[in-house]
């Protein structure tokens, strides 16, 4: 661990604590930072269905339909600061995720309210800005685009 003996409040020991930068480590103000970990472990659903709202966090990797129809998914509304990446695992037919109460604005600058996947893989990632607003770094193309213009 890197940064072990910097940690200013301990939780576990020296394996896990809080960080308080200096403003020439941040570049500005002073911050604190949870440290320890080399990374964090997010939870992976591989049974999600379009009966239940996907969780606005973790990683969804199983957005599938059967041979010739389009799953319709929904997503819960996003939390601040928390990602969330959706990945289809069929070539079937496009999936889409709708945004419940919310939208994406991508890279481009768009607004849209429904992710559409349609290509095996190429994970998306959401990381939330505000209650009702998802952002994400792509844009249209690479399996992805956007649907429904707010």
């Amino acid at each position: 661990m890197a940064y072990g003996s910097k940690i200013l409040t301990s939780i576990f020991g020296r394996r896990l604590g809080l960080q308080r930068l200096s403003s020439a480590e941040s570049g500005g103000s002073q911050n604190e930072f949870l440290v320890g970990p080399d990374d964090f472990r997010v939870g992976v659903t591989t049974a999600e269905s379009t009966d239940t709202d996907l969780k606005p966090f973790g990683v969804s990797l199983d957005l599938g339909t059967s041979a010739g129809s389009s799953a319709v998914y929904t997503l819960e509304p996003p939390v601040p600061g928390v990602r969330k990446v959706l990945a289809s695992s069929t070539a079937n037919g496009p999936v889409y995720v709708n945004l419940t109460d919310a939208q994406v604005t991508s890279s481009a600058g768009s607004t849209h309210t429904t992710v559409k996947l349609s290509t095996l893989g190429n994970p998306i990632e959401l990381i939330g800005a505000t209650t009702d607003t998802w952002l994400t770094r792509e844009t249209t193309g690479s399996g992805h685009s956007f649907v429904g213009s707010t």
